[in-house]
């Protein structure tokens, strides 16, 4: 039970506050904090610019790319602006409010960006396993709606914490972690709502990681028994973009399963909140580089191609497309 002032009086909310003092701990979990969530900030923004600027990501599976980012990006500026200096400062008397406000923005974008990301996967699987239907199954109308139900599925199920009684949540700087705020009277150790979020996301990713098998045994069929398609550039983009999605899944599934036994309780051991807490921004740095590094397109980019050699590459893989008969992503306009 929290307690507050040394005295047996409940104190609701006292989980959110600070040691009062701060300690080189504190500071260096702080740090590292700061650290991770700014560089996946600036990731994240990376790759907006590079979706922009390249035509072979105007398509679904980069506006299901931007859409996950943008949750990304807001997951990691609360912890920017909030997270990590309150965890340096460990300030005693912070109103409940605050930490409370920081969770439900935080993981409300966070929330978003994971189911984006099943998106994300199931459009890769579908552009390999069944290139015919891809034009027709993510349309510019059914991109749209996909986006728009993970955001809308997310404010619902955000709502549930405030709600239905006892389930909220907040930052705790001193707990390093999202931790739940115990009701007077209750023995109660942690949100249910939470529970289930939290176990529906590694359902969704255990999900994804069916659809990345699914995926990658139609790359070796069509390697094995059709190695022209093989060669072609817009098949081994495809693979490329599910490679950088399946790396992407595997990791999210660690952090998932870290983040299922802390369950944001605020009596686990530091450790396990640390790893829950930045185990996530890490995932979203990974997101954000795999985009960069699986990607000779952009890596030009980045050393100095022009837009016309860019244009012209992109050009002559839809040439290539027409000659064999395959059809391109479409473009979502």
């Amino acid at each position: 039970m929290a307690y507050g002032n040394g005295s047996q009086e409940f104190v609701w909310g006292s989980e959110l506050e600070g040691h009062g003092v701060m300690s080189t701990f504190d500071t260096i979990v702080g740090i590292s904090i700061w650290m991770l969530a700014s560089l996946a900030v600036v990731i994240g923004i990376i790759n907006l610019c590079v979706i922009k600027k390249l035509t072979i990501f105007h398509n679904s599976f980069g506006a299901f790319w931007v859409s996950r980012t943008i949750g990304e990006l807001g997951s990691n500026i609360v912890h920017v602006v909030y997270s990590a200096p309150t965890t340096v400062f460990q300030p005693k008397n912070i109103p409940p409010t605050f930490g409370i406000t920081i969770f439900m923005i935080g993981y409300f974008f966070a929330a978003e960006s994971c189911i984006m990301h099943q998106f994300v996967s199931a459009n890769r699987m579908l552009a390999v396993c069944a290139p015919l239907k891809y034009n027709s199954m993510f349309n510019r109308k059914v991109t749209r709606n996909c986006i728009i139900f993970a955001w809308t599925a997310v404010s619902i199920l955000m709502s549930l914490y405030i709600l239905i009684p006892c389930q909220i949540i907040g930052y705790s700087p001193k707990y390093y972690e999202y931790v739940y705020i115990r009701c007077d009277g209750s023995d109660q150790d942690s949100s249910f709502i939470g529970s289930i979020i939290n176990r529906g996301c590694t359902a969704m990713c255990t999900v994804s990681l069916i659809n990345d098998c699914v995926t990658f045994g139609r790359i070796i069929q069509i390697k094995l028994t059709r190695s022209k398609d093989a060669q072609d550039e817009h098949f081994r983009r495809n693979v490329r973009f599910f490679a950088q999605t399946a790396v992407q899944n595997v990791t999210m599934m660690g952090t998932l399963a870290i983040i299922s036994i802390v369950n944001n309780r605020n009596s686990g051991q530091t450790g396990w909140n640390i790893a829950a807490f930045e185990s996530v921004i890490l995932t979203h740095v990974n997101n954000g580089l795999a985009l960069i590094l699986f990607n000779p397109e952009v890596r030009r980019l980045f050393i100095g191609k022009t837009k016309s050699e860019n244009s012209t590459a992109v050009e002559q893989i839809a040439v290539d497309q027409t000659t064999i008969g395959m059809v391109p992503d479409d473009n979502v306009q």
